[in-house]
Formats: structure tokens, sequence, C-alpha cells
């Protein structure tokens, strides 16, 4: 609320609460403040999240002997 009256350049009066449905009003506000930041920060991966890392590229069981041979002096290239 401070955040607030210092925008808007006025004190706010004092409001009733019960201290009990305050408590459980911030416990879903934090809830949701987190899935948001999880959701933000999945779309800025594509959406694809964990998953990507296990299903992109070669898996280890995937190669072949003649495959690891021939990537092994090459430098791999990141995507950006």
């Amino acid at each position: 609320m401070q955040r607030v009256e210092a925008v808007i350049g006025k004190k706010m009066e004092l409001w009733p609460t019960d201290e009990e449905e305050v408590t459980l009003l911030r416990e879903r506000v934090d809830e949701a403040s987190r899935l948001a930041a999880n959701e933000l920060r999945d779309q800025s991966r594509g959406g694809l999240g964990k998953r990507r890392r296990r299903e992109g590229g070669l898996a280890a069981d995937d190669m072949d002997r003649d495959d690891d041979t021939v990537e092994a002096g090459m430098p791999s290239k990141r995507k950006k």
C-alpha cells in the first residue's frame, strides 16, 4: 500500500480487515505470482520448458560409433 500511496502522492485511509482473511488472500496471491513467473519463463524458452533438453539433439543411445568419432573433433554450435 505504501507504494501506491507514494505513486498517487496521498495517504490512504486505514481499512478494517480480518487478519485470517488477509493471510489466506496473501497465500493465494503468492501462489499466483509463482505460477505467473513460471509461465513467463516457459514462454521465453519457446514454451517447451524442461522437455526441450530431453528431446532435443541426439541421445547417447541413438548415436552410432562412427557418428561419435566424426562429432568428436567438431565444435558444437549453440543457438542464441
